[in-house]
C-alpha cells in the first residue's frame, strides 16, 4: 500500500541541461532533490536503464536534507534522446570507457558541481575505476555498487535479433540478479524499467561493461588516496559478488574500502530501497567522517535497523 495520500507532490524537479561531449551537444535530462547548496551526490543508472532507478534516493528526506541528489539519463537513455546534430542512426550505439567517463565528467561540469560524490551501479559501478584513474581530482569520493575489475560474457549479438523480444529478455535476465527476499513490488518495478529501453542501447552499454572495461592488470593505477573509493557489492549479486569487490579494493590499495551488503542483489537502489538507503547512509557517514568505527566488512539489515525477514 502506498505511504502517500491523494494530492501529495514529491519534491523532485526534472530539467534538461545541454552538455558538450567531444564537441557534440547533448540534451541531458536529470532529476534532482535537496537544497541547491547541498553537497552534490551524482547518480548513474545501470546498463540499458534510466534515472528512474534512483527515485527512492531522490525521495529520501534524510539524504536530501544535506545532499543535492542528482540522477541523470545518459545520452540515448530515458529522456536524453540522441543528439540532433549527428547521423546516429547510421551506426550501432556503442559505449566505450573513454566516452562513458567523459560524459559523466561533462555532466558534472555542465551542472557546475563542486567536489561531487559519484555513485553508480553495475556499469555505473565499474566506471568508478576509470574515474579514479583518469579524473581523481574531479570527485570527492566514488561509490561503486556491484563493481568488478572485469565482467565478460554479456556483449551478445542475438540481443538485437529480430526474432528476440529484447525488452522482455533484458527484464527477465535482471530478475535473477535480485535477492529473493527483496520486496516483490520493487523487483517488478525494476523489471518494468528495463522494458523501456530503446533497441540496441542495452547491447551498446554492454560493450563497455563486458568488452572495453578490463582493469585486472591496472587496479594500482586507480588513485583512491586522492579520491576515496567504496566498492559495495551485494550478497545476492552473482555477476559481481562481494569477493570480486574485495579483490578490486585489495588491488587498488590505500583509500579503497570493500563492503559486502547482505540480503541484496545487483540492483540495490531499486530492488530494495529501504534497505539500500539505510546502507547508503552508513557509507555517506563514513565519507563525512561521522562514524566512530570503520565500516564493517559486511553490512546487514540488523546493523542498519531494517527487518529483512518481511
Amino acid at each position: 500500500m502506498s505511504e502517500h495520500e491523494h494530492g501529495d507532490i514529491e519534491e523532485i524537479d526534472g530539467q534538461y541541461v545541454h552538455v558538450d561531449v567531444d564537441g557534440v551537444d547533448h540534451r541531458i535530462y536529470f532529476e534532482e532533490s535537496g537544497p541547491e547548496d547541498g553537497k552534490p551526490l551524482l547518480l548513474q543508472h545501470t546498463a540499458g536503464c534510466n534515472n528512474q532507478e534512483w527515485r527512492h534516493v531522490l525521495a529520501d528526506d534524510e539524504i536530501t536534507e544535506d545532499y543535492r541528489v542528482i540522477a541523470y539519463d545518459l545520452p540515448f537513455h530515458g529522456k536524453s534522446v540522441p543528439p540532433t546534430s549527428e547521423v546516429w542512426w547510421d551506426e550501432d550505439y556503442t559505449l566505450t570507457a573513454e566516452r562513458f567517463a567523459e560524459t559523466i565528467v561533462s555532466i558534472a561540469d555542465a551542472l557546475d558541481l563542486e567536489d561531487p560524490i559519484y555513485m553508480g551501479s553495475s556499469m555505473g559501478g565499474n566506471i568508478t575505476l576509470e574515474l579514479g584513474d583518469w579524473y581523481p581530482d574531479r570527485f570527492r569520493a566514488l561509490i561503486g555498487l556491484e563493481t568488478g575489475a572485469h565482467s565478460p560474457g554479456f556483449y551478445i549479438d542475438w540481443l538485437d535479433h529480430a526474432h528476440v523480444n529484447t525488452t522482455e529478455v533484458n527484464a527477465y535476465s535482471c530478475w535473477g540478479l535480485m535477492a529473493t527476499q527483496s520486496p516483490e513490488p520493487a523487483r517488478r518495478e525494476t523489471m518494468y524499467l528495463y522494458e523501456q529501453g530503446a533497441t540496441g542501447v542495452f547491447k551498446g552499454d554492454l560493450y563497455y561493461y563486458s568488452v572495453d572495461h578490463d582493469y585486472r592488470d591496472d587496479l594500482d593505477q586507480v588513485d583512491a588516496e586522492e579520491c576515496p573509493l567504496y566498492v559495495v557489492n551485494g550478497e545476492y549479486d552473482y555477476l559481481t559478488d562481494p569477493e570480486m569487490g574485495r579483490e578490486v579494493a585489495d588491488g587498488v590499495g590505500d583509500g579503497a574500502t570493500a563492503v559486502e551488503t547482505a540480503d541484496i542483489g545487483h540492483f540495490p537502489m531499486s530492488e530494495n530501497p529501504e534497505l539500500f538507503n539505510a546502507y547508503l547512509k552508513e557509507i555517506l557517514a563514513d565519507i563525512e567522517g561521522d562514524r566512530e568505527e570503520p565500516l564493517p566488512d559486511v553490512l546487514s539489515g540488523e546493523d542498519v535497523g531494517v527487518d529483512v525477514s518481511r
